[in-house]
């Protein structure tokens, strides 16, 4: 597709697709999308996070929307789970959160969210892709109603967990000035925390701060010896955690972590957990011994959610934070999953530190190459035969993933093993033939 990619849309405002007359274009084909599938209602739930792009592009969108009979709703400046939150419990034909996550202040984008809080097939996107036809939009400035989610939001995640859970908990927070600013405090407030909030609307959305910067929180709880930390990025979907020494916890052992917790307190559907093909094949060693069965989805939160429906499953995750818990959410949200994490420290009485260290995982290695065109592996004779012998030279004890970038003219390599040296010199054989042939 041109437009959307890997979870809705995104790009760097005016200086690029993305301006005004796109949303405006972009709200058109929302609204001929809904009226071509008959959706009951006339109302779209929108919100943004704190990029200063936000308030035009709602403006430009909700007109486009308007164009086609429907009416845009705002929500205000909320994370992107709360604003999929509150299309359900406002009733609402659908969801769009105006936000680019975890890219620079200067971008931003548009993510979609049925009546049941959940991202939109490859299908639903494509069809409204086909929909947007780009021209002037018109100059006129449109009231926009405004509506109240947050604190039902707050009030649905906090109930959730037992009250006064955090009582005597020191936690650091990194909010990446960006959406969380009113919904994570509060609610860790209200669960009993000490919280030392940073980068709480002190900067750009962000900036050299959040999840991208870990460091940040990291050297924070060390200066206030708290807990633990953890970092949102500009929306709030996704969490990095770090321990009491500081040290980021990579993410997989979060999403160990939290599997081998809900699956000990019955609260995992049928012992099964979904990563996606980034997740380390640790993870995946370190749940077999828990008999836990994990199932692995292509890149993305949104691949995430439909293999867990598909499975029957209740909880997966990538190991960049995002935590799909659907039990509670049918979309992925940062807080939600620190709750969790915190919660499985408090119900087995150990730290966040000690346990992640349940997790085991393997040596890797991986980087990126660029290429003249994406040729098909299998058509390759050379790279594909000494894909064949390489994985044969690692066995069960390894695993490759070689699979060309989505939006870049690049191909990514990534090999595992138990044993390290193994995976240096896999990864080198191949990357070798990659330089030689694509």
């Amino acid at each position: 597709m041109k437009y959307f990619g890997t979870d809705g849309i995104r790009s760097t405002f005016e200086k690029s697709f993305l301006n005004e007359n796109f949303s405006f274009a972009l709200g058109e084909a929302l609204g001929a999308f809904m009226k071509e599938q008959n959706m009951h209602g006339d109302k779209v739930l929108i919100g943004r996070d704190t990029r200063p792009s936000g308030k035009a592009l709602l403006s430009s969108f909700h007109q486009g929307l308007q164009e086609n009979g429907f009416h845009g709703v705002s929500a205000g400046v909320l994370p992107t789970p709360a604003l999929a939150f509150g299309v359900m419990e406002k009733k609402m034909s659908m969801g769009v959160m105006i936000t680019a996550s975890h890219n620079p202040a200067q971008d931003n984008g548009f993510k979609f969210f049925s009546a049941l809080g959940k991202k939109l097939s490859d299908s639903e996107e494509e069809s409204i892709e086909r929909k947007i036809l780009i021209k002037e939009k018109k100059s006129q400035i449109i009231e926009t109603e405004s509506i109240e989610i947050i604190e039902s939001y707050i009030n649905y995640i906090s109930g959730l967990f037992p009250p006064n859970m955090l009582k005597r908990k020191k936690i650091v927070i990194d909010l990446s000035n960006g959406a969380t600013q009113q919904t994570t405090p509060t609610i860790l407030k209200k669960l009993g925390a000490e919280i030392h909030a940073i980068n709480l609307d002190s900067g750009e959305i962000n900036d050299r701060v959040g999840s991208e910067f870990p460091e940040v929180m990291s050297q924070k709880v060390k200066e206030l010896n708290a807990d633990f930390g953890f970092a949102h990025d500009g929306d709030g979907d996704r969490v990095i955690f770090c321990n009491s020494n500081g040290e980021v916890i990579p993410g997989d052992k979060i999403l160990g972590l939290l599997a081998i917790n809900e699956a000990k307190h019955d609260r995992l559907a049928q012992k099964g957990f979904v990563a996606t093909v980034h997740s380390n094949s640790g993870l995946d060693a370190s749940l077999k011994k828990k008999g836990i069965s994990l199932h692995r989805a292509d890149v993305g939160d949104r691949k995430v959610a439909e293999m867990m429906r598909k499975k029957g499953l209740n909880l997966g995750g990538e190991s960049s934070g995002h935590v799909v818990a659907s039990q509670y959410l049918p979309t992925g949200d940062g807080l939600l999953t620190a709750l969790m994490v915190t919660r499985a420290s408090c119900e087995s009485k150990e730290s966040i530190h000690s346990l992640s260290d349940q997790i085991i995982l393997w040596p890797s290695v991986e980087g990126s190459f660029l290429v003249k065109e994406k040729i098909p592996i299998e058509e390759c004779d050379e790279l594909y035969s000494i894909f064949q012998k390489v994985k044969v030279f690692l066995g069960e004890r390894g695993r490759i993933l070689l699979r060309y970038s989505g939006t870049e003219p690049k191909i990514r390599l990534l090999v595992e093993a138990v044993d390290s040296e193994k995976a240096n010199d896999a990864y080198h054989t191949i990357a070798e033939i990659i330089e030689k042939t694509l």
